[in-house]
């Protein structure tokens, strides 16, 4: 089968990889001939994401059409659609944290206190306020300790912004799932989630979150991939209180917190999102040992050279242009029941 990747970054190279490893070739448009997806599309087209004409060129050559990240065009997604699995109902949702969070209180999941924020109200400090639209990575938040934060903002009176409550949280957590076309909802192993300047550092798989927990997260997610009618891979991000699981936010496709389980699981998160847009059943996930995901930043490719001689410890480079600080260049898996004194190892030294 022929599938067409829109998006070219490091989650359009894995889907690719999965792709090719179940034997369907693979195309894909980006707006760089350096995207990472190159050396493994057969076709890599560069006319970006506003266009009509690259949507076109990759569907023509596509029997499926599956989508990398949220930011593509939502009118060409929406012309196209009739290739595309995962539909556009998880993209106009996803893409404004507003509806996304109303999204989630329609379906009975708990979420922190939410609201529209308006600049003629008085408030109660602190707070967070992130722009309803184009956040990720830390990028679009903002905490809120006084007036002259909110001051510090640009162009503040151009954004739209959402203002939610700060939680005192215990741990995040993510759920990672695939839905294929038959209903099947398969469920990865769920990771604690450790973040470094709204950036993801660690997600390891380990036996301290409960099971009472992971049940109620569970059943969100499943919630939220079935009210969505997606076919694919989607991630839900909670903040766990206790025994309170609270709703963050969901991604409508394979996700950071998911790269573990190359190594670390039976099946992949991109093996199950391979598997489920070209029509077949997913994949039961089960976790082959303890495991952690550590991500590699342009800042620390050094640790890369830590890792070369440590056995079941995995390195993934993205193979991007350049490397920036806080930019994503990779990621380490490190599988075993000794997994984190090899993290330990590979990290201390680091700044």
């Amino acid at each position: 089968m022929n599938i067409g990747i829109i998006g070219g970054g490091q989650l359009g190279m894995m889907m690719a990889e999965s792709a090719i490893k179940q034997g369907h070739d693979v195309n894909a448009l980006d707006h760089a001939w350096t995207a990472p997806i190159k050396g493994y599309s057969k076709n890599l087209f560069t006319d970006g994401f506003t266009h009509k004409a690259g949507y076109q060129k990759l569907y023509e050559i596509s029997d499926v059409l599956t989508y990398e990240f949220e930011n593509v065009s939502l009118n060409w997604v929406n012309h196209f659609v009739d290739k595309i699995p995962q539909k556009t109902k998880a993209l106009e949702i996803s893409r404004h944290r507003l509806i996304e969070k109303e999204f989630a209180s329609s379906l009975n999941i708990k979420t922190p206190h939410y609201e529209l924020f308006d600049q003629s109200h008085t408030y109660t400090y602190p707070f967070i306020l992130k722009t309803t639209t184009l956040g990720y990575d830390g990028h679009g938040q903002y905490r809120i300790n006084s007036k002259e934060d909110i001051n510090k903002i640009k162009d503040i009176h151009s954004l739209e912004l959402i203002k939610e409550e700060i939680i005192k949280f215990d741990d995040e957590i993510s759920v990672v799932c695939t839905r294929d076309q038959f209903g099947n909802i398969a469920v990865f192993p769920i990771p604690r989630n450790i973040h470094k300047n709204g950036i993801l550092h660690l997600s390891i798989l380990d036996d301290k979150i409960s099971e009472e927990v992971k049940q109620t997260a569970t059943t969100y997610a499943k919630d939220i991939i079935t009210a969505l009618d997606y076919v694919g891979t989607l991630a839900v991000e909670f903040f766990v209180c206790g025994k309170e699981v609270l709703f963050n936010e969901f991604a409508p496709r394979p996700h950071n917190s998911g790269h573990y389980t190359i190594e670390g699981c039976n099946v992949s998160q991109f093996d199950n999102h391979i598997l489920a847009v070209t029509g077949n059943e997913v994949i039961t996930p089960n976790l082959l040992s303890k495991t952690v995901m550590l991500n590699i930043l342009g800042q620390d490719l050094e640790i890369t050279k830590k890792c070369e001689s440590m056995d079941q410890v995995y390195v993934h480079m993205y193979h991007k242009k350049e490397a920036k600080h806080n930019r994503k260049m990779g990621h380490v898996t490190i599988t075993g029941d000794d997994c984190l004194e090899k993290l330990a190892l590979i990290i201390g030294e680091t700044k």
